[in-house]
């Protein structure tokens, strides 16, 4: 607490105050000495005389009166004081507090999307597996009765299923796996690797995969198989693998083509 931090009103009371109190002290001073000496005199004390010290004794106690407002002034002004800093102090730690709940929340949201990123990488590196059953072609004169054996299918008359993986929207395809065996087959996937445009034997993948949108969170990474394979039916196996780029980075990468990865 400083002692000099008066209020001008409440320093304007002390000041009155204290000059009140000095002149008073004064008055007394004088009449006093004029009492000694009228009574060293043996002058008889007259009401006026008996007036002075009156008046100096009221005086000292209008100086009290104005004193004691002026400390409690001061003191209230004091107290008022303290308590606006002590509220700016709270203030600005509860500042301090909102600050650091954000910077929290943004850090808890930044790991959260973090790992949620990481996650969609790692499904997107796995791929996205689709798989159909295409049966034997057969011709509509092989549906007929006829004496002669029915003639085999071409490719024209193939049978043709699309094969859709549903993938993120943003995400960009990085590679579609092909697969083919015949539906009997046990072949492992993996040795049963194949390219667009690949014969396997009366059945192959169109020359070129394509996309499609689906909603607004994903779209569809497609491919078309044929089969004119009279003899089997066939089973098809799409993997679609995918990769998450930078927002500024999409942009000019608006028209992506599909690769296909052939096995060496």
């Amino acid at each position: 607490m400083n002692l000099f931090e008066f209020d001008k009103s409440v320093a304007a009371a002390a000041i009155a105050a204290t000059g009140t109190v000095i002149g008073a002290l004064v008055q007394l001073r004088v009449a006093w000495r004029k009492e000694l000496s009228e009574r060293a005199r043996s002058v008889p004390v007259t009401k006026k005389s008996r007036r002075g010290p009156v008046a100096a004794v009221g005086l000292l106690f209008v100086a009290a009166g104005v004193g004691g407002f002026a400390l409690s002034q001061y003191l209230t002004g004091q107290s008022y004081r303290e308590s606006l800093a002590l509220r700016g102090e709270l203030t600005a730690q509860v500042v301090q507090i909102n600050a650091t709940a954000a910077r929290l929340e943004r850090a808890t949201q930044s790991d959260q999307g973090s790992m949620e990123r990481a996650a969609a990488d790692r499904r997107g590196a796995e791929g996205v597996p689709v798989t159909a059953t295409i049966g034997p072609c057969q011709t509509r004169a092989a549906l007929a009765p006829a004496p002669d054996p029915a003639p085999a299918c071409t490719e024209q008359d193939a049978l043709r299923v699309t094969l859709c993986a549903s993938v993120p929207a943003r995400a960009v395809v990085a590679a579609t796996d092909l697969y083919a065996r015949p539906e009997e087959s046990q072949q492992p996937w993996i040795e049963s690797r194949v390219a667009l445009g690949q014969d396997v034997g009366g059945a192959r993948f169109a020359d070129k995969a394509f996309e499609r949108p689906d909603s607004e969170q994903t779209k569809l990474a497609c491919v078309v198989f044929s089969s004119w394979n009279g003899a089997q039916a066939y089973t098809a196996r799409l993997v679609a693998k995918y990769v998450f780029v930078p927002i500024e980075s999409e942009a000019a990468n608006t028209s992506t083509m599909l690769t296909s990865r052939v096995p060496q």
